[in-house]
């Protein structure tokens, strides 16, 4: 039963694919034969269940292939019990180019289509993982693979057979040369002016193909625009391939659900997350409520808005789910458009030319681009506005200022200090067992997304969330748990506390930014990339996630394995074997809190293995540079 409602769902999706516009503009189309185009969010979708048992079928087998590639052969007997289910999920944070480079080498180190992955890498694991989230930065790579049916790493980076992740300086997404010009630009608060600046702003006048032109035709058809409409379309140019609808102009996220490895279920479900803004503000926090993106849905889990939407029918007026004038709206949900949702920088790129210590320009300038910034604040315009607002009237949701506004504000996923995509993601309702979290947030990460998220979970808005015990910052550090991989809720006797409806939290595998090869501490706000600085990056990613491909611990892919299964053990009261005690010895948390008297300044060395040290020599030079490494992958 469930197999034939996702055939039909996915049927249906490919011969109803794309904005029915042809452009970038949202139009009307027939709607769905229900009475609601909403949901209440206290649990997964029927879409999502029957998709993930069908992708169950395969990690299953794959994970049991990975177990048996690494050596944990006798671990094999877990699946002896047909009931055994072991739910993996891998996570990619946000960081601008820094996590959607870095990030690229670590997943190619999970997937075993990837050369060198299975010998030196973690290849397998991405096969057994039934979910792929991610946010801002992470969201560009997530997003630019699931939309070109998922391809390995290798393929775009090496092959590259459609220039995507061009990031050379004639195809940066902002034309920086001139900062002048821009800060000009923005003298009498003139939008327009500052996107001009945008690459692809008009690609061609007489064809009307570029930017401008997208931008008119969704104004055209009654939608507002922000910053995040050319930020998105900017973006599309970069991580998408040209095809037939110039860079996907028309193609949409729900659009997935149509392409050949997401129908055969060999793909982890992907998912994106943004966060909400309070209309008529510009705070957000810990507790501002998370956004999801799925090839489904689109909604929240926390109790403010508590509803989900088939995400094919965003820009449908409705009234608690229900269409106001009796036809529906498609192709809002544009694929760039949910990309640059999750990922709204401009207005920091902005704050980053105006901080007090930044000398790009002069003070009167200074002035005029912060004059600029209030502007699209005041107005709204400095983040992506869902409008009209599914959620209006919903009778599932907590909060008035969501269900009263013909408008829904989001903005990037990673401003509340939570740059992991995981409140999403570890809901009670997916009941995940293991979560591989890459960090590639902050120039060199501090923990500081994990320890957000367990703090989170204690918040309101936090109900359905699950996460096991974690540090503070100064002992991420001090004890160089961003240094080298780090296990968190290795037992799950030890988290009863955390447990909410009967769902234990999930076995964290947490793996830092690290410099091997290349110093990646790249800037969140460096728009361009040389060749060289491109590889560079992934290669270290790839490094970062296979220990140095295997020569810091040989046995770290075992190890892996070992925590990947740990809860399913502990649910059939199996205990773990010797030589996965003596990984859990070498990478769990020991549960010891570093609290220093006064201000604390980490090391910031490092060492051949990663690990920080006081010492002051260096392994390389600086930011971008490199040092002798002996062992090579894929090609780079």
């Amino acid at each position: 039963m469930n197999m034939l409602v996702v055939a039909l769902l996915l049927w249906c999706d490919v011969i109803c694919a794309k904005s029915p516009t042809g452009t970038f503009a949202p139009g009307l189309v027939t709607c769905p034969n229900t009475t609601s185009l909403i949901r209440e969010g206290d649990s997964l979708s029927n879409s999502e269940k029957s998709w993930i048992d069908q992708r169950k079928q395969k990690t299953r087998g794959a994970l049991q292939e990975y177990l048996s590639k690494v050596g944990l052969d006798d671990s094999l007997d877990l699946f002896e019990n047909s009931s055994a289910d072991v739910n993996i999920a891998v996570s990619m944070s946000g960081g601008g180019y820094r996590a959607m480079l870095a990030g690229a080498g670590q997943l190619a180190a999970l997937d075993n289509r990837t050369e060198d992955a299975n010998e030196y890498g973690l290849g397998g694991v991405l096969q057994s993982a039934n979910y792929l989230s991610s946010l801002s930065g992470g969201s560009w790579l997530v997003g630019s693979l699931v939309m070109q049916d998922f391809p390995t790493v290798e393929e775009v980076v090496l092959e590259d057979p459609y220039d995507v992740w061009n990031l050379t300086d004639t195809r940066q997404l902002l034309e920086t040369s001139g900062l002048w010009t821009i800060a000009f630009s923005v003298l009498f608060d003139s939008f327009t002016g500052f996107v001009k600046h945008l690459n692809n702003y008009v690609v061609s006048a007489s064809h009307k193909v570029g930017i401008k032109y997208d931008m008119q035709r969704k104004k055209d058809a009654g939608f507002p625009i922000t910053i995040t409409e050319p930020w998105a379309r900017g973006l599309s140019y970069q991580l998408l391939q040209e095809g037939e609808d110039d860079y996907g102009t028309s193609t949409t996220f729900s659009d997935l659900r149509g392409m050949k490895t997401f129908q055969n279920y060999d793909m982890p479900f992907p998912l994106f997350t943004a966060i909400g803004r309070k209309p008529n503000t510009i705070t957000y926090h810990l507790n501002s409520t998370v956004f999801e993106f799925n090839p489904f849905e689109m909604g929240s889990f926390d109790p403010s808005v508590n509803s989900f939407i088939d995400i094919k029918y965003l820009g449908t007026n409705v009234t608690n789910g229900e269409p106001t004038n009796g036809s529906c709206v498609a192709g809002f949900d544009n694929a760039g458009y949910v990309m640059g949702t999750s990922s709204s920088l401009f207005n920091s790129f902005l704050s980053s030319l105006t901080c007090p210590t930044c000398n790009s320009l002069n003070v009167v300038l200074k002035y005029f681009v912060n004059r600029f910034l209030d502007y699209l604040s005041d107005n709204q315009l400095d983040i992506a506005q869902y409008s009209p607002n599914p959620f209006k009237g919903s009778q599932y949701a907590g909060s008035d200022s969501i269900t009263n506004n013909d408008t829904l504000y989001l903005m990037d996923g990673g401003l509340a200090n939570e740059t992991l995509a995981i409140s999403s993601l570890l809901t009670t309702h997916r009941k995940i067992d293991a979560v591989v979290a890459m960090d590639n947030g902050d120039n060199w990460p501090n923990g500081r997304p994990l320890i957000a998220a367990y703090e989170r979970q204690f918040e309101s808005q936090g109900k359905s969330l699950v996460v096991p015990y974690v540090p503070n910052e100064e002992t991420f550090l001090h004890n160089n748990l961003t240094a080298k991989p780090t296990f968190f809720g290795c037992d799950a006797s030890n988290l009863t506390d955390l447990i909410k409806d009967d769902v234990v939290p999930p076995l964290v595998i947490y793996i830092a930014n690290r410099p091997y090869s290349f110093f990646s501490n790249t800037s969140l706000f460096k728009l361009s990339y040389t060749d060289d600085e491109k590889k560079g990056m992934v290669r270290n990613g790839f490094e970062t996630a296979a220990r140095l491909n295997g020569t810091i611990d040989e046995n770290w892919p075992k190890c892996v394995g070992c925590a990947l299964i740990k809860r399913e053990q502990e649910r059939q009261g199996i205990e773990p074997s010797d030589e996965c005690e003596e990984c859990f010895q070498e990478y769990c948390w020991d549960g010891k809190r570093y609290e220093p008297e006064g201000v604390y300044y980490p090391p910031v060395n490092f060492t051949d293995s990663g690990l920080t040290n006081d010492s002051f020599a260096l392994v390389g030079a600086g930011e971008g540079q490199t040092y002798t490494s002996d062992t090579e992958v894929f090609g780079l």
